[in-house]
């Protein structure tokens, strides 16, 4: 294979031009890897077995990864590595054994969530460019601000911007930019999401959501995938966004086939070069070639501002291409009329009901007329076997190719990778970074003791007027959201202003640029009436908040649980930040804070002690009626609002009772109640002081406490 010619560089009659934007593919197997490189990609992006936010792709071993490197260079095509999990205190020595390794191999990015990983990568291989994550949330300039002062050198921007957002941030952003162009949306905003976590301990920011978003659930007498999504397909609005300083167009799939892969980054590849004189073509040729990529249903998303037409309820919730109805012909056997051709080896996927899937299964057999064939053509009635085949009627779905994943594992990038003899992989230094050494990695062992309490509970309000049922409840501090209605109502009742010395005013996780001018103006103005400390859900606030505090002194910052501290060394880099302490992870498990109990404190730690955390954060607007929604297995949810975003919090609460059974916490700052979805104040406060004091939790959830997180 040729090599790739170079990128534009200056020309001697002229300014230099700049370099265009990479097309960035995902590579979650070897055969899509080859598909990336011979579509024509100018970079791809791939995961070790571990600490890679796509845990059920196929990834790659060290090996694997030093013969793709090698062989993606010789063809001029770079390659990023993703490390994009959050890491537990436990696996940091594992995480940087493995940093170590592959920094060795010397990848032409790091892709990074953990800021724990990122600063052990900054310290020890800082030759490495950092790349932070879509999943750190990252959706305004204080968030680019603050990801620059972290030394990241590119942002992978949310996929839930709108075009204007888009191009204000490429314009104005002190690092590179990088966009995500096609592929999958959730429901929930990347980096916010607890669902799969809460509901069975598989993380979304560690690569093990079930994709509760794409369930049926009923509400009232109706049923749906009320949270369902379509894909997102950017070729409509590219001849706009390909004008844009950004870095990156970047695909998403990596748990997609290599047919997918190819023909995504086929059209891009296409609609990326083409003379603007030829761009109806380009987009109709593009467009085409699309249509055949196995995916759900495509709009423009949050980037066409279609917020509401991107959410699905009603359609199709499995991912590939719809080949027809198939009703059962006897065990292991299916009868259909496809809609499309079908081949021996495709895989395919059955979805008797929407929100409902069986597993994925290899076409076996294809009889056509009596006889056995190799093929079905479309529109022809055939019986499908295999040992795997459902037993029950839905629609069948092909997930990807067979033959064209057998052309691609037959490629020569592939056989190369194979036949290649691997090099040493260099190893990595024996002993662990000072940084790890400091820290023993496991804790005392929970047991009874008395309640850590000294640190006192900051109870969370909704509204200032409140603050009267706190009147027999020790409350140290009390956290209000930052509201027009709660500052309004401080500057006018004067009995309330004598509490501003233990108010700590939160920020809704998703603040974007129409919003933040004002939004500085108010801190500057609470600033000015004495407000002196504030609580965060998202990176860039940290900037937002420091530029509005100018010189003024004594300013704290806390973190909230969303900023996902699940290792002390993720902790020590949000303090050096700015923060003055941070919210412990609240999807941590037991073996998790038995761990971080031990570890240093590099400032003030809280614990998300009770409530009803926002398990999805969303920018579509939804119906805000009381009206539970309830899953299949009768969990209940409820719709509410943090700021102008949906949160869907569950009915029964969390209360982390054991945490007051355990030791002491070191650097503890304050234990959260968390009253924001609380009807009856009075009635709760009561209930939770019985609760409390004997350290018991009747009717709450522990998360993941009695659970290992995945």
């Amino acid at each position: 294979m040729n090599k790739k010619p170079p990128r534009p560089q200056a020309s001697p009659s002229g300014p230099p031009r700049p370099e265009p934007p990479e097309l960035l593919a995902p590579a979650g197997s070897k055969a899509a890897w080859a598909a990336a490189v011979e579509g024509g990609a100018d970079a791809v992006y791939l995961g070790l077995k571990d600490f890679s936010a796509r845990t059920y792709a196929d990834n790659f071993s060290l090996a694997e990864l030093q013969a793709v490197l090698r062989e993606s260079h010789a063809v001029g095509v770079k390659v990023y590595l993703a490390l994009n999990s959050l890491i537990k205190e436990g696996e940091l020595g594992l995480a940087w054994k493995l940093l170590a390794a592959a920094a060795a191999l010397e990848p032409d990015g790091l892709i990074l969530q953990d800021l724990g990983l990122s600063a052990l990568a900054a310290r020890h291989f800082p030759q490495i460019p950092r790349h932070a994550s879509t999943l750190t949330a990252v959706h305004s300039l204080p968030g680019l601000i603050t990801l620059q002062k972290a030394g990241f050198s590119r942002a992978v921007l949310s996929r839930e911007l709108a075009f204007d957002e888009v191009e204000a941030l490429a314009r104005y952003s002190p690092i590179e930019a990088e966009i995500f162009i096609h592929g999958a949306l959730c429901f929930s905003f990347s980096g916010l999401c607890l669902m799969s976590s809460f509901l069975g301990g598989r993380s979304a920011l560690r690569g093990g959501c079930t994709q509760p978003c794409r369930r049926v659930y009923q509400r009232g007498g109706k049923k749906g995938a009320f949270f369902s999504t379509t894909d997102l397909a950017a070729a409509p609005y590219f001849q706009q966004l390909r004008r844009l300083p950004l870095a990156s167009f970047k695909i998403e799939g990596r748990m997609k086939g290599p047919d997918y892969v190819s023909r995504v980054v086929r059209a891009y590849r296409m609609l990326l070069d083409a003379p603007e004189a030829e761009w109806p073509y380009a987009l109709a040729e593009a467009e085409n070639i699309l249509a055949e990529a196995p995916g759900r249903r495509t709009t423009g998303g949050p980037l066409a501002a279609e917020i509401e037409g991107a959410l699905a309820p009603l359609s199709a919730t499995t991912s590939g291409l719809k080949v027809g109805f198939m009703e059962p012909a006897g065990p292991g056997r299916g009868r259909l009329t496809p809609g499309r051709p079908l081949a021996v080896n495709d895989r395919l996927r059955l979805q008797p009901k929407a929100g409902e899937e069986s597993a994925a299964f290899n076409l076996k057999t294809i009889t056509l007329e009596g006889r056995e064939v190799a093929e079905a053509p479309a529109g022809r009635d055939v019986i499908l076997g295999g040992p795997n085949l459902p037993s029950q009627p839905g629609f069948l779905f092909k997930v990807s190719s067979g033959n064209e994943e057998r052309a691609f594992l037959a490629s020569p990038l592939v056989r190369a990778v194979k036949e290649a003899a691997p090099g040493p992989i260099p190893a990595g230094p024996k002993a662990l970074p000072p940084e790890l050494r400091a820290a023993p990695g496991r804790g005392p062992r929970v047991r009874a003791a008395e309640p850590a309490r000294g640190a006192g509970y900051w109870v969370w309000l909704e509204r200032l007027e409140d603050v009267t049922e706190l009147a027999n409840f020790p409350a140290k501090k009390v956290i209000l959201p930052l509201t027009v209605p709660n500052v309004r109502h401080l500057r006018h009742h004067r009995r309330l202003k004598e509490e501003v010395g233990r108010l700590v005013w939160s920020l809704p996780p998703l603040i974007f640029h129409r919003r933040q001018s004002r939004l500085g103006q108010e801190i500057a103005d609470l600033l000015e009436r004495g407000a002196r400390e504030f609580m965060i859900s998202n990176l860039g606030q940290i900037n937002l908040i420091q530029r509005a505090g100018g010189a003024t002194a004594g300013i704290k910052i806390w973190g909230d649980h969303r900023l996902g501290a699940l290792n002390h060394l993720a902790e020590a880099a949000l303090i050096s930040l700015g923060l003055a302490g941070v919210t412990l992870s609240l999807e941590a498990d037991a073996e998790t804070y038995q761990a971080l109990w031990a570890a240093p404190a590099a400032g003030g730690r809280l614990l998300y002690l009770y409530g009803r955390p926002a398990l999805f954060t969303a920018r579509y607007p939804l119906d805000q009626r009381r009206t539970a929604i309830v899953s299949p297995r009768g969990e209940k949810f409820h719709l509410s609002l943090e700021g102008d975003q949906t949160i869907v919090v569950a009915e029964r609460p969390v209360l982390m009772a054991p945490l007051l059974k355990m030791p002491p916490l070191p650097g503890a700052a304050g234990l959260i109640l968390d009253l924001r979805q609380e009807a009856h104040l009075g009635a709760k406060l009561q209930e939770l002081k019985k609760s409390l004091a004997g350290a018991r939790n009747s009717q709450g959830s522990v998360f993941n406490f009695k659970r290992s997180l995945m």
